[in-house]
Parts: structure tokens; C-alpha cells; sequence
């Protein structure tokens, strides 16, 4: 646990992220433009003497304190534990691997790793430290709770672009955290294509990712993904050895081979088990510098298991391969409980494959919250812990903020305190826009995987309470994104990627002022007025629906953003549709603008004879195929058989599409055949929607012409007569 000793009442202390185990505060030491030089910077780890003359005026080196050499200048011995320069402090230093000794005062500063990590956190630790006017003397001694800490990059979808992970890597050394594995499934030469070396190209952009990885003290582990089509035979075998040994060229020492989201002759637990120890035995133990293998099972979630298929992998595969796991189910928290559960069937500490504040499965929300959940005393029971992101690398930095707090201190992690840190380090200069933004944007709405998050809106509930509190809280939506949109000196990456909800947030306060003037308009009874102020809602209503995130060529998923989807917008919705039925009660002017509605705007699944339409080949740039019907509820990608509805201002009708990729169903039944020839156009790809003893009908209309949809062998077309066969259900 964190001990903080009193301080004087004008000491500038600043809270160190993450939380070391143990720190004590003193008086000031000197100013933050004093003047340093390094003593035993030949033997220390390189990094850390870059990184730390790269933060602080070093005007020189030494191989002793020398004073008369640097008169003005203040020592900052630096080394590992059997460094000569560091010697004499060797007993200071923790014993566990990646600990470090730092100490500051007026007279000199000690930075002393057990090891190269070590000494690099120290010099992290430092630059924290200094980044008062008034730096603080301080002593810390320091180290991690969880040896393999970091991301997963494991999300369906964009995969990260180059410079995203090269940002990342800079984050994960300030950050301390030690571990990225590369396993986006949208990578050919990971997954679809993995017997195949990386083209030239490819490679030499891995190569550098690696290096900037190993500069922050990352562990860079690429992983295979060879389930999908492996032969269990030896050729098949020495094809994975053999890509591993392409990918050791690159500098990579550390490997992973994934069994995830396969089933039949894939998943077989004896047959990845004898992979794994031939993998070990022909590839690992041939090199002296690769770490123990990891590998994803099958059934990676207690919720999948069955059999004696974890047994199979805990006694027949070698006992130092690591066996990731995500929890009771696919998206969990973990917790002691569990973690005792799952060692036991391995026989070996799980490697925590966390699924957050990944968004793959829930894509039109922007996961800002707080992280919480997770159990304070596991540190000790588990191998690693990684969290696997969302495809938004800068967003996804609100939590990973936290995982590294948690990871590396959890006995003393605080979720709300490192939330609030989360803030300041990522958008210091607009704190309060992007707070007001991140509290709109938490929970992941009901989706197959069952996680909730708390927390969203907060202060709504209070601010809905009367006229003026609503009114005062929309105007702050728009205030914020106003702030945000114009903001020219925060992290531009960051706005860049919450543009798309920051403007949907603008659009939902900017419609809650409507919303205000029309209970105005209909108090002084005043229909010319309520009429313009619902016209104008609806416009901007139209505006909202019609943002997309990623919304460019050969972007595999493009999400429609929903802000506070489970508080404000279902509460504006409500409101809007109360409203326009009072006055519907009272008045006849204008009724004409209000569109008739059969179904509220929302995500469905559809079906006939309870089997559920599926984009079962999703892809945002794929062309000529058609959505089928499948017996099986899709529990690995939900949005594949969500539908989203909508009602179209122009025209009255509905359109109709996928959640997971945004295609929308034709007139034909299929998803655009040319997309460059058939983009959506209202007239003909919207479509009337009537209810009759609980089943619907769904009839062309407009330039479509007037067939109604049916099924045809495992598709739907429009060319049958009215028959009431679709089952439309609210997604839950």
C-alpha cells in the first residue's frame, strides 16, 4: 500500500501515476529549472538516460559526483543494482523484477533499477516528479503488483493504424505498462492468411513498431491465429514454427497462438496442446532470449466450457505456457472467485484477457467511464492482465490510464481517483468539456454479453427535475462540444477520434433546447411557434442520425454514435413524443410535419419462425450479398443479426440496416450490389412497416415499387404478397 508522510502545507506534491508502493513527500528541493548532470550514465539503461536528457537540463556526464566539474549543477546518479554508480544504494533497491529506487533531494537525486526496466521507470517516475515549479524532495521505492501488464490489440474491426501504435507505446512506458500483444483479427498475416510472410513492406513497419516497443520497455508479442484452417499434422506444425521464425527476425521475442472464436477440429484441446509443446520444444527452447509461449483457448470464458477440454490443456500441456482467460463470460470483470476457479482446471495462473473497454460488439458507444470491477487482491493469482481496447486507440487511453494504475498498484487502486487523473493527463487544458463528455459516454447498452456500466449522465437526474435544471444541462452539452470542436491545443488524435460523438452530443443539447421552446410554445399556445421549434428538433434530429465514425473507403466497420443512450436520448425521446401527442390532443395546425410512426427508432432483431436475419458475411465495402436467415443467436458478434430502424424524415418510411457494418437492405432483399452505383436514396430504400396480432409486414414503397418481403429458401425477397411473417423484437 501506498504511505505518504505529512508535508508542509505549501509543498507542491504531485500524485505519481502509477501509484507507487511506497512514497514519502519532504520539503522542496529546488526549483524545476535547476540545472543537472548524470553520474554512471555509461552503464545505465540507455532509455532512461535519453529519456531523462531529453526532460531536464543536463549540461553532462560524469563517472562520479563532481562537484568542483559541475559547480552549478545538481548530481543525478543513475544505474542498475550492480552498477558501480549505484552500488553503495544497492539494498535500497526492491528485489522484484522491474523495481526501482528513486530519491530526490536538494543534494542529489538517486534513480537505481534492479534491472533495466527498473531503472527506466525511474527516470519515468522522475519527470513526474520535476513537472512542479517547485519540485518536491521525495523517497520512493517502487514496483509492479502484476508482472505482464498492458493491451490486447484483439478487437474485431479498424485495426489500429501505424502511428496510433506508435503513440501507444510512448503511453505504455510513461504509463509503466510492459506488454502489447498484436493479434487484430482484421490483420490477414495474423489470422486469414497466416502461413503467409508479411510482404516487405509490412515487415518493415512491424520491425519498426517492435523497436519503438522495446525503447518503452513494451514487450512486443505477436500472435498467430492458425485455427481457422490448421491441419493437425506435422507440416501444419512447422508452418507455425516457421512464421514464428520470420517474426524472431523482426526482433520479436515474445509469441502468442491464438484458438479464440473457433469450434470443430480448430478447437480440439489435445491437438493445441501438442502444438503448443512442439512449438515449445522446436521454436522457444531453441532461443535463449524468447519468453514462454501464450496461447488463447477455445473456450476462453467459464460461461463456453465443456468437457474436460481446459483439464486437457492443464495436464498435457507444458506447465510454462501461459493460458489467457476473460472471465465468467466473454465480457467480465474478474475476481478472486473466479481466478481460483480457472487456476484450478489449468493448473497454472490464468493471463487475464480483459474484454475493456473494447466497443466491437456495441460500436455506436464510446466507452469513457470509470474502470471498476476488477478484484484488489488477484495480483498474486494471475500470469498477466491485459485489456483489450476499443478501436480507438486515443479513446481507449481513458482506460488503459487506469488498467496501468491497476496493474501495476492494485491493493491501492482507486477507479474514481484514477479516473479523475485519466482526465487531467489526457485533456488538461479543456478538463471540464471533455469530463461533461466522458460522463455522457459510459454504459455499452444492452447488448448479447450482459456488461453494464453505472454512471452514466450523472447529473441528469438531478438537472430533469424541473425546467430550468434540463434547460441548464443541454445548454452545457452544447457548451462542452463547442469547447472540444474548437480546441487547438489538446491531443488533436484524441478530438479526431471523438469528433463523431462530440458532434452528436452538440446535436442531442442543441434538440433538448427545442425541445424547451416547444414546452414554451405550448404553454402560451402558440402553434406557429411549436411547430417551427418541432421542424427545427427534427432537422437536427436528422443531422445526428446522419453522423458516421469511420466513415471512409475501405473502413470495415463504421459505427452510428449514440450519446447517453441509456439516460438523455430515450429521455428526449420520450419527452419529444409526449409532447407532440398533447399537442395532437389540442390542436390541427401542422399536422401535416408529424410523420406517422408504426415502430420507434431503435435496434431490432428480425425474424421468421424465431430464426434471426444475419449479416453473416459483414463487411462495410463488401458488395452482392444478401443477409440470411440463422437458427443460432450470434453470441461472438451480435450486431450481426441487430438491425437498426429508423424512420426516414423525407419520406415517413423505414430504412433498414446492420448495426455491425451500416449496410442497409434493398429493394431486392440484398445489400447493395455496386456501392459505388447504389448508394441509399430514401425513394428506394425505405419501406412501409405494419403490425397485425404480433407479426409485421414489410412492403417496398416509393421508386421500389410495392412487393412485400418474404422468405425465399435462407434470404428474404420483395416481390410476395402481404403476409404478416416477421417477428420484429426489440434488442434488450
Amino acid at each position: 500500500m501506498a504511505c505518504v508522510a505529512a508535508i508542509a502545507a505549501n509543498s507542491q506534491t504531485v500524485t505519481i501515476s502509477p501509484l507507487p508502493q511506497q512514497i514519502s513527500w519532504g520539503d522542496q528541493a529546488f526549483a524545476k529549472t535547476e540545472k543537472f548532470y548524470l553520474v554512471g550514465a555509461s552503464q545505465a539503461d540507455a532509455d532512461a538516460v535519453e529519456l531523462l536528457s531529453s526532460k531536464l537540463d543536463i549540461v553532462g556526464t560524469s563517472e562520479k559526483v563532481d562537484a568542483k566539474k559541475f559547480p552549478q549543477a545538481t548530481p543525478i546518479i543513475i544505474g542498475e543494482a550492480n552498477d558501480k554508480a549505484v552500488k553503495k544504494f544497492k539494498k535500497l533497491i526492491p528485489a522484484q523484477t522491474e523495481g526501482y529506487y528513486l530519491k530526490v533531494s536538494a543534494e542529489q537525486v538517486i534513480v537505481a533499477g534492479r534491472d533495466n526496466s527498473g531503472t527506466y521507470y525511474a527516470a519515468q517516475t522522475l519527470s513526474q516528479v520535476m513537472s512542479q515549479n517547485q519540485v518536491m524532495a521525495c523517497e520512493i521505492t517502487d514496483y509492479p503488483s502484476v508482472t505482464d501488464r498492458g493491451v490486447i490489440e484483439g478487437f474485431y474491426g479498424n485495426p489500429w493504424s501505424h502511428k496510433d501504435r506508435l503513440r501507444q507505446f510512448d503511453f505504455y512506458g510513461q504509463y509503466k505498462m510492459n506488454t502489447y500483444v498484436f493479434g487484430p483479427k482484421d490483420d490477414p498475416y495474423h489470422r486469414a492468411r497466416w502461413r503467409e510472410p508479411y510482404p516487405a513492406d509490412e515487415a518493415a513497419k512491424l520491425k519498426e513498431l517492435v523497436d519503438a516497443a522495446h525503447k518503452n520497455k513494451v514487450k512486443f508479442v505477436w500472435a498467430i491465429h492458425p485455427a481457422g484452417d490448421i491441419k493437425w499434422c506435422l507440416e501444419d506444425s512447422i508452418n507455425v514454427a516457421k512464421k514464428l521464425e520470420r517474426m524472431y527476425d523482426l526482433g520479436i521475442r515474445s509469441f502468442a497462438v491464438f484458438f479464440d472464436d473457433v469450434w470443430g477440429e480448430g478447437a480440439r484441446g489435445d491437438k493445441q496442446a501438442g502444438l503448443l509443446n512442439y512449438l515449445t520444444d522446436n521454436f522457444v527452447r531453441k532461443h535463449k532470449d524468447v519468453e514462454p509461449l501464450i496461447m488463447c483457448p477455445s473456450q476462453y470464458n467459464k460461461g463456453w466450457t465443456s468437457g474436460d477440454y481446459l483439464n486437457t490443456l492443464g495436464t498435457k500441456m507444458y506447465p510454462e505456457v501461459r493460458i489467457m482467460w476473460t472471465g465468467n463470460s466473454v465480457v467480465d470483470m474478474i475476481e478472486e472467485n473466479d481466478m481460483q476457479w480457472i487456476n484450478d482446471q489449468i493448473k497454472r495462473k490464468a493471463y487475464i484477457w480483459l474484454n475493456y473497454p473494447v466497443n466491437d460488439y456495441c460500436q455506436s458507444r464510446m466507452l469513457m467511464g470509470k474502470t471498476y470491477g476488477n478484484g484488489l487482491n488477484i495480483n498474486d493469482m494471475v500470469s498477466g492482465f491485459c485489456s483489450n481496447p476499443m478501436e480507438y486507440a486515443e479513446a481507449s487511453k481513458v482506460s488503459l490510464y487506469s488498467i496501468a494504475d491497476y496493474t501495476w498498484n492494485m491493493p491501492a487502486y482507486d477507479d474514481v481517483k484514477s479516473w479523475e487523473r485519466a482526465l487531467d493527463a489526457l485533456m488538461p487544458t479543456s478538463k471540464l468539456a471533455f469530463r461533461i463528455f466522458c460522463e455522457n459516454n459510459i454504459d455499452l447498452g444492452p447488448t448479447g454479453h450482459g456488461l453494464r456500466r453505472e454512471g452514466e449522465s450523472p447529473r441528469f437526474a438531478k438537472a430533469s427535475e424541473n425546467l430550468m435544471g434540463t434547460s441548464m444541462y443541454f445548454q452545457q452539452l452544447v457548451w462542452a462540444a463547442d469547447n472540444l470542436l474548437a480546441d487547438e491545443v489538446n491531443h488533436p488524435e484524441m478530438l479526431d477520434e471523438i469528433k463523431p460523438w462530440v458532434e452528436s452530443m452538440r446535436y442531442l443539447g442543441l434538440r433538448g433546447q427545442q425541445y424547451i421552446n416547444m414546452l414554451a410554445a405550448l404553454a402560451q399556445k402558440d402553434t406557429v411557434a411549436f411547430i417551427g421549434h418541432y421542424r427545427a428538433q427534427l432537422q437536427l434530429e436528422q443531422k445526428q442520425k446522419a453522423i458516421i465514425s469511420r466513415n471512409y473507403e475501405g473502413s470495415i466497420v463504421k459505427a452510428k454514435p449514440v450519446v447517453s443512450g441509456d439516460v438523455v436520448t430515450p429521455w428526449l425521446n420520450e419527452k419529444l413524443a409526449e409532447i407532440v401527442k398533447a399537442y395532437k390532443k389540442q390542436y390541427t395546425y401542422g399536422l401535416e410535419y408529424f410523420p406517422v410512426q408504426a415502430i420507434e427508432d431503435g435496434e431490432y432483431f428480425i425474424k421468421v419462425n424465431g430464426e434471426y436475419l444475419t449479416n453473416a458475411q459483414a463487411g462495410a465495402d463488401r458488395v452482392g450479398d444478401f443477409p440470411v436467415f440463422q437458427a443460432e443467436r450470434d453470441v461472438i458478434n451480435p450486431q450481426r443479426q441487430q438491425w437498426v430502424i429508423e424512420q426516414n424524415a423525407k419520406t415517413g418510411r423505414y430504412k433498414i440496416f446492420n448495426k455491425q457494418d451500416g449496410r442497409y437492405i434493398n429493394e431486392t432483399g440484398a445489400f447493395w450490389f455496386n456501392k459505388d452505383r447504389n448508394p441509399f436514396d430514401a425513394a428506394w430504400h425505405t419501406y412501409l412497416l405494419v403490425k397485425q396480432e404480433g407479426k409485421w409486414s414489410i412492403q417496398n414503397a416509393g421508386s421500389g415499387g410495392k412487393g412485400y418481403w418474404h422468405r425465399e429458401g435462407n434470404r428474404i425477397k420483395a416481390n410476395g404478397s402481404g403476409q404478416f411473417i416477421f417477428e420484429i423484437e426489440k434488442v434488450k
